[in-house]
């Protein structure tokens, strides 16, 4: 098993620095704050990981305040099939910077192994991207610009991800890369005949909860992301679940930026949160700061007596 897993890592990890060629968009995939309570945006292998069929809603709008900063919703829904050696999942990405509106569309199939107290699954996804420019909305230093073409236009791109991801009941660790087919994202090209194209991106996620009492649980975790072009960056997560029903948090990035999140169980399947990003960048510092709300709902369509454990944690 620990060959297999090694053999996955290095088919997903080996394409990372070697050169593409042309040039490429730096960070094309969206940022999340609360990631890690719900990862299907960033790996495939998380479908089904809940033991429910659960959907999820993100909404984030990132330096609010400044004209053209990125905003970004999503919807995802996986769960477990096939006696629960499956998991299927599905996601909806819509996220717009400035000039340019991406829309994806894509499936998740993840086949999951039971080790010991917890599950390894593999897991694999494959959709499209539609992406639109509007070139008339940005202002031309050179009006003989190649990009300055006073219109939009819009090319439908393949998309392929793959991830490892292990859990238990109070940890977790996953290993993922999107954008494995490096697809082309324009049809206009520089004047050297370079292209934007999609690069990969690389996630590392771990994670453990520790119960400090009957009503107080204590959860680090650490997302470490990186991709052609750009150093690695880290998120590393301090969470605290409190009487069964809130979480509360604080994050820090390597890139300057802090995070306070919550999350309340509204009910045992329905729950809310809200994170609040604030910058010490120049960037940053600019707008009013960075707001994201996440929705989920868990569907028993198991008809069990009771949701995993599981949820109290991740």
């Amino acid at each position: 098993m620990k060959k297999l897993i090694l053999i996955l890592t290095v088919i997903i990890f080996l394409p990372f620095g070697e050169g593409w060629g042309g040039a490429s968009f730096a960070q094309q995939d969206p940022q999340y704050s609360q990631y890690m309570f719900n990862q299907m945006a960033i790996n495939p292998a998380y479908a089904g990981s809940k033991e429910s069929v659960t959907a999820a809603a993100f909404l984030r709008t990132q330096w609010s305040g400044i004209e053209g900063a990125p905003r970004t919703q999503s919807v995802t829904i996986h769960g477990p099939f096939a006696k629960k050696k499956v998991g299927l999942g599905a996601a909806i990405i819509t996220d717009i910077v400035g000039p340019t509106k991406s829309i994806g569309a894509m499936g998740s199939y993840a086949y999951r192994i039971k080790i010991k107290n917890g599950k390894l699954s593999f897991g694999l996804r494959a959709g499209i991207y539609e992406y639109i420019y509007n070139w008339d909305a940005i202002n031309y230093k050179d009006a003989a610009d190649v990009y300055n073409t006073h219109n939009q236009t819009a090319k439908v791109v393949p998309t392929a991800d793959a991830g490892i991801y292990y859990y238990t009941r109070t940890e977790y660790l996953g290993i993922s890369a999107t954008h494995l087919y490096n697809g082309r994202l324009t049809s206009v090209s520089t004047q050297s005949g370079d292209d934007a194209r999609f690069a990969i991106h690389y996630f590392l996620t771990a994670g453990k909860a520790w119960s400090l009492g009957e009503n107080l649980v204590f959860n680090p975790s650490i997302c470490v992301k990186g991709s052609k072009g750009l150093p690695y960056t880290a998120d590393v997560n301090l969470s605290f679940f409190l009487m069964k029903k809130l979480w509360v948090g604080i994050s820090g990035r390597s890139n300057k930026d802090m995070v306070a999140y919550m999350q309340v169980n509204i009910t045992e399947k329905l729950k809310l949160g809200y994170a609040f990003d604030w910058g010490l960048s120049s960037l940053a510092k600019l707008g009013y700061g960075t707001h994201e709300i996440m929705l989920s709902y868990d569907f028993n369509i198991f008809k069990s007596k009771m949701l995993s454990p599981r949820h109290l944690y991740f």
